[in-house]
């Protein structure tokens, strides 16, 4: 029997495999029940021993039992789990794959037809359901469904086909619901964020409930709807994260996964059933009235190999071997009077790159469509011989017509095509018996199905007529690490188009990355020995390159270590402990520079733009995401005569225009079943500045197209000049001994117009370098260039004066005057906490520290020359109480003498009748005026 186990756990455990079998493949036969118990453990080969014995047993045929036993070995074909559980069951179980019920309209009915849907989708089947069940049932449905497939790995599992009178309600509530969900996931997300950043400042502040900040995040979590329980144990420093998106996990969620929705006619919901309707999910078979499906697939690329190529007799033997197979599993199947069969192809965008052609080509699809006319033929030859020996199914006698008419279209399309492979298809329809035949002994259907759970069973990584993945993959490497690999499909396929050895092995260097930084663009090791990092922390990042996903993860400071980021970088500590901050952007390298290493030592990936390759030649290895939506309605109908065809289309804003031409050319292709899968565009949230001027207004409608003017140039950036009375502040600081001043110009938001650079005690050409330099800076920051750009391009720059700096309360070190001057304004004017050198938390929201002295006069933080003394008489500074200190800085403060005791005055409860203000002393004297006697009630 097979072994009893959580499907979520198969990779925690040893099991016997065929050779050759990849991990996903494993996984995915695991997950389907294709394995068995013995003495030495789990066994895959076993299984398929066992499963092969006992359709050779159904059908009475030993060969056949050991040609699939051989199939499925060598990861040609693959059985869908309802199969495969009735082929490893003691008994005789139902074995559909997928199946179509007519939904009652009455709805005390529909308990029945919920119970017979939990029984196919026990026994592993996809369902197709043509009417309009209730919300309850649709719940319930979806219920069940996710009871046989906790992990949801095999996708949607019933298909739901309302008439058109009932699609408008049923698909306006599954819209209602996404929206639901996704403001659900939302709040889940503000929720874990609110609570996670109240922890963390929490912690931050020694667990002082009276720093403000700590109170700002507490608010901030009630405003998210955070309950008091989770506050609290915030507060405390204790977080559970993820406990709300858990929740939506375990049933919150009002979407219905296992259930999808089409549309029976073309619009704007994302998935529409074609013609006749698919019976399930996948889009493999389509039909009216209630039937079921018997499946297996079939790997296309399995049978091409880099020395004979496409192996037609090979694959012909396979078609005929799957359909007696398939046929004796309906010996224990008496639900359905009529035999359906359905083989899906999958594989095909790996065939074709294997073949050195591109998909979106007319040899593509030629090719294409020689292999399905292969397939169908030999499906029908092998059927016609069955229907001979064992009799045709038993109302072949009312659907003879349709069937024949069927085989003649194909038989005819068949005609037209070129090539071995179609001179092989064409002969065996030749061969079929004529008019007064003995029938078919099954309904066989072959389909470009979108199955991915199918496809995974054969090791890929997409089904039915979907695009490649792409040429690499991950794997492990020739050196020992994991990483990028280029994919076979892609070597057999530089084989095919006659590339050589040493050419195939530059393009892989291409793909994989050569896993080193020595000699590379940008970030390389002697740039970064440049920039202070020792020969140790080079080695570790060498180390690190060889399993790392990206530069970032290698070029870290938890590679490099933190102690040579403070000391060495004079990086902050969080900082240097990794947990802020970009280190490669922090170093000075820009963006460009990463993308242009990471590509050198880690791999492209791709092979677009790879040296070496001709340019005719890139198309054959596109991926999906390089494909234009017209390929695949292409593919599809090229392959119409044969075989059926589901597509899931991704369209981005550039291609969203096309929606309802794709439609109209998926229904005149023959497509069953289309998933157009609308793709967001890339959102920015810079808002437009409050001086930036309105749009022009469109040109007049009725104005003639023939007096239209030339477009003009585009309208040059206007200066913003600073108020002639301006705000700013001067710090005053030493850089390695040598004093600078820094003036700033606000304008009159608080952004920063101007500098002006003082030096004392240095030559005069130095001076008026600076003072020039200067001057360029602030003109650019009055035309509008972002100030982060200046502080991006001259952060970390070296050259003397340099060193320690004093003078500053932020900034303690500083590696040219430049970096000091950017640093200061960076920080002050960006709130780059990550660029000072002291603690960022030691510093209260109103600019002074949190030891500042009580008696802290107003006077100093205000400009009485900007303000012509307008404001000082009615700013005073009261002194507060002596704060709570934390245990923080309890542990922080250094012992002193202790003061002299003096008593704090004590107020009036009563306004002062001068001034209004609540400043009236117990001896009747305003402090804030002066008056005496004023206070009512005084």
């Amino acid at each position: 029997m097979a072994p009893d186990f959580d499907r979520d756990e198969t990779d925690q455990f040893e099991c016997e495999t065929p050779p050759h079998w990849s991990e996903a493949q494993i996984s995915a036969a695991i997950e389907a029940g294709l394995v068995l118990e013995t003495e030495a453990g789990p066994s895959i080969p076993a299984a398929i021993a066992k499963i092969s014995e006992r359709i050779g047993k159904w059908a009475g045929d030993r060969d056949l039992a050991e040609a699939v036993a051989h199939l499925l070995t060598n990861g040609r074909i693959a059985f869908d789990p309802p199969l495969i559980r009735a082929g490893m069951a003691d008994g005789a179980e139902l074995a559909i794959s997928a199946a179509l019920i007519q939904w009652p309209q009455a709805r005390q009915e529909e308990l029945g037809a919920i119970a017979r849907v939990q029984t196919l989708l026990a026994a592993g089947a996809k369902i197709g359901i043509s009417g309009a069940p209730t919300q309850s049932a649709l719940d319930a449905l979806n219920a069940a469904a996710r009871l046989c497939d906790p992990s949801g790995r095999a996708g949607p599992a019933i298909l739901v086909r309302p008439s058109i009178d009932d699609a408008p309600a049923l698909l306006a509530d599954e819209a209602s619901r996404a929206r639901v969900s996704a403001a659900l996931a939302a709040g889940a997300r503000a929720l874990d964020t609110a609570l996670a950043d109240l922890a963390i400042e929490a912690v931050r502040g020694g667990l002082d409930l009276t720093n403000s900040v700590v109170a700002r995040k507490a608010a901030a979590a009630r405003l998210a709807g955070a309950p008091d329980a989770d506050i609290i144990a915030a507060l405390s420093g204790a977080v559970a994260r993820g406990a709300y998106s858990a929740a939506l996990d375990a049933g919150a969620d009002p979407t219905r996964p296992r259930v999808t929705i089409a549309a029976p006619e073309a619009g704007a919901h994302d998935i529409t059933v074609f013609a006749t309707g698919a019976i399930d999910p996948t889009g493999a078979v389509c039909a009216d009235e209630e039937r079921g499906a018997i499946a297996a697939s079939l790997a296309l690329h399995a049978f091409h190999d880099a020395e004979s190529g496409f192996n037609a007799y090979a694959f012909e033997h396979a078609v005929r071997t799957l359909v007696r197979a398939l046929d004796s599993s309906h010996g224990a199947q008496s639900a359905s009077p009529r035999r359906a069969i359905v083989i899906r192809l999958d594989g095909l965008a790996s065939l074709l790159m294997r073949l050195g052609l591109a998909y979106d080509s007319d040899e593509g699809r030629a090719a294409a469509a020689a292999v399905s006319s292969l397939a169908h033929a030999s499906a029908i030859s092998e059927s016609a011989a069955l229907a001979e020996s064992k009799g045709a199914f038993p109302d072949w006698q009312f659907v003879k017509r349709d069937e024949e008419a069927k085989v003649k279209a194909a038989r005819d399309a068949a005609q037209k095509l070129a090539g071995a492979i179609a001179t092989r298809a064409q002969g065996i329809y030749r061969a079929l018996p004529g008019p007064k035949n003995q029938g078919l002994r099954a309904s066989v259907t072959l389909a470009f199905a979108s199955d991915d759970a199918a496809a995974r069973r054969l090791g890929l990584a997409s089904s039915g007529l979907a695009g490649a993945a792409g040429v690499a993959t991950l794997g492990p490497r020739a050196n020992g690490g994991f990483g990028r690999i280029l994919s076979e499909d892609a070597r057999i396929g530089l084989t095919a188009l006659g590339g050589d050895e040493d050419a195939i092995a530059a393009l892989t260097l291409h793909v994989e990355g050569r896993r080193t930084l020595r000699n590379a663009p940008g970030v390389s090791l002697a740039n970064l020995a440049e920039r202070g990092l020792t020969e140790p922390a080079l080695e570790a990042i060498e180390d690190a390159l060889t399993d790392a996903f990206t530069l970032r993860a290698a070029v870290h400071p938890l590679v490099i270590g933190a102690e040579l980021c403070e000391q060495a970088l004079k990086l902050p500590p969080d900082v240097a402990a990794g947990k802020r901050g970009d280190l490669l952007l922090t170093l000075g390298f820009s963006e460009k520079e990463i993308a242009a290493a990471e590509a050198f030592a880690l791999g492209a990936g791709t092979l677009t733009d790879a040296p070496g390759l001709l340019p005719e030649h890139a198309s054959v290895f596109h991926g999906a995401r390089e494909l234009a939506p017209e390929a695949y309605i292409a593919m599809a109908r090229a392959v119409a005569p044969f075989a059926s065809a589901a597509l899931s289309i991704d369209l981005d804003i550039e291609n969203a225009h096309k929606r309802a031409a794709l439609l109209l050319d998926a229904r005149a292709a023959g497509v069953s079943l289309l998933r157009l899968n609308a793709e967001a565009p890339p959102i920015t949230l810079t808002l437009p500045t409050l001086e930036q001027e309105a749009e022009p207004a469109p040109p007049a409608a009725d104005a003639p197209l023939a007096q239209a003017q030339p477009p003009a140039e585009p309208s040059q950036v206007q200066r913003r000049r600073l108020p002639d009375r301006r705000k700013g502040y001067i710090q005053k600081a030493t850089v390695g001994g040598h004093k600078v001043y820094l003036h700033t110009g606000e304008y009159d938001d608080g952004a920063l117009g101007e500098i002006f650079i003082d030096l004392h005690k240095e030559g005069a050409a130095f001076r008026s370098l600076m003072n020039n330099f200067a001057i360029s800076i602030s003109i650019g920051l009055q035309y509008g260039v972002p100030l982060e750009e200046y502080c991006d391009a001259f952060l970390f720059t070296r050259f003397e004066p340099a060193g320690e700096v004093k003078g500053n309360d932020t900034i303690r070190h500083a590696t040219s005057i430049l970096d000091y001057i950017f640093r200061e304004l960076a920080v002050s004017y960006l709130q780059r906490g990550d660029l000072a050198q002291v603690d960022p938390f030691d510093a209260r929201g109103d600019g002074l520290g949190k030891h500042a002295a009580e008696t802290e006069n107003a006077a100093r933080l205000i400009s009485r020359g900007f303000a012509r003394t307008a404001s000082t008489d009615n700013l005073v500074m009261l002194r507060p109480r002596a704060p709570t200190e934390s245990a923080r800085d309890r542990r922080e403060s250094k012992p002193s003498t202790p003061a002299t005791p003096a008593s704090a005055p004590r107020y009036s409860a009563e306004p002062c009748g001068a001034c209004g203000h609540f400043t009236v002393e117990q001896t009747g004297q305003c402090a804030a005026c002066g008056a005496k006697g004023e206070a009512s009630g005084g």
